[in-house]
């Protein structure tokens, strides 16, 4: 629908953290309909590591040192892997009804193609640089990651983020904050976070301003959706919401929650543990653990950088794999049975691909090799 008046929400946070708060919000509001569509720019104080629903604290970023160095972590409500912004990153975050524009994807894969190419595009004509879409959820400069992006459908709510970086982060913090899995640079040349992100400030030989990275991203998303964003200012409910939603949000139970540790406890006694992880190019890390006891998964946990809707979709396929004897006919029927169930997206992946981490597993837990 062409010509639409979409709201515009300018915000300075203390940190990513505390944006986590925001992000659910707006999605819970707008699929109730009861604030516009929305794009809104939000920079930040202080650094903070962010987790994504199907990251493990305990093995994806170095919990102790970022509490030790004052770094707030926060867990998202949508897939993808842990990140890290500061006060060089700008995040930004449109909120919309999908049915406000025409065409828009059905599937998580060709949405981000949609908006990131979009992006791409308005940032390469404001700045002397060829910016790119890298499927899944990337925007890279000459084969780095300048921001990684999430997609989430709520209903006909869709929630689109990312965070560029605008200025040169504190590579000595992120590095040590950060622990991504080796396997996650499977399908890339960088095989380290120094050597796979990069920044404005470096690509361009000087600090941008904050402000002409905003005029990129707002007229690109003019041109590519056919709207005109007007300023605004937070609503009462949403103001009320993001306070009411703190106390949740920061408990050690939601950060925790994908922790092996926190999941199972101590392994008993006679039940043996293998784990292995799988990088689908172009697609998902997927993360196996399982537990395995009397020719049975005792146990199982599923971890990554996984981008699925409905968000729980995978927890629920680690639930009916608990308890089921170890053949792989019956668990490749259990997955496949998650794939094909109505409105189920599990983007860049397919059964095989966790039947592939999971048969991994068992393997190592069996004492074999894989």
């Amino acid at each position: 629908m062409a010509g639409q008046e979409w709201r515009f929400l300018d915000l300075k946070l203390s940190s990513y953290a505390r944006a986590a708060l925001y992000l659910p919000t707006i999605l819970t509001l707008r699929e109730k309909d009861k604030i516009p569509n929305t794009l809104t720019f939000i920079s930040f104080e202080k650094p903070a590591a962010c987790l994504f629903y199907y990251n493990d604290p305990d093995r994806e970023i170095d919990l102790p040192f970022c509490r030790d160095r004052g770094i707030e972590v926060a867990r998202r409500d949508t897939g993808g892997a842990p990140y890290w912004m500061d006060p060089g990153t700008l995040l930004f975050v449109l909120c919309f009804d999908r049915r406000d524009i025409d065409g828009f994807p059905e599937n998580l894969p060709e949405g981000y193609r949609f908006l990131i190419e979009a992006s791409a595009r308005s940032l390469s004509r404001r700045f002397p640089i060829q910016a790119a879409y890298r499927p899944l959820n990337d925007l890279e400069v000459q084969g780095r990651k300048i921001a990684g992006h999430t997609l989430t459908f709520s209903g006909n709510a869709c929630r689109w983020g990312g965070g560029p970086q605008v200025l040169r982060p504190r590579m000595d913090l992120m590095s040590r904050a950060l622990k991504p899995l080796p396997e996650k640079f499977a399908d890339k040349e960088a095989k380290t976070v120094e050597a796979r992100v990069t920044n404005l400030e470096d690509l361009l030989g000087y600090p941008p301003s904050f402000e002409e990275v905003k005029k990129a991203y707002l007229s690109g998303m003019e041109e590519r959706l056919g709207v005109v964003f007007r300023a605004g200012v937070l609503s009462e409910e949403e103001k009320a919401m993001m306070a009411e939603r703190e106390k949740k949000d920061f408990s050690e139970e939601w950060i925790m929650a994908m922790s092996e540790k926190r999941k199972w406890g101590p392994v008993p006694e006679g039940v043996r543990r293998g784990d292995h992880a799988v990088k689908v190019p172009q697609g998902p890390l997927i993360r196996a653990v399982v537990l395995l006891g009397e020719e049975k998964i005792q146990n199982i946990s599923l971890s990554g950088s996984i981008h699925c809707v409905p968000v729980g979709i995978v927890e629920e396929m680690e639930s009916s794999l608990k308890g089921i004897r170890v053949d792989e006919g019956v668990i490749a029927e259990k997955i496949r049975s998650f794939f094909q169930k109505p409105r189920v997206q599990i983007a860049g992946a397919a059964p095989e691909d966790f039947l592939r981490a999971i048969r991994g597993a068992i393997a190592k837990a069996e004492g074999k090799t894989f």
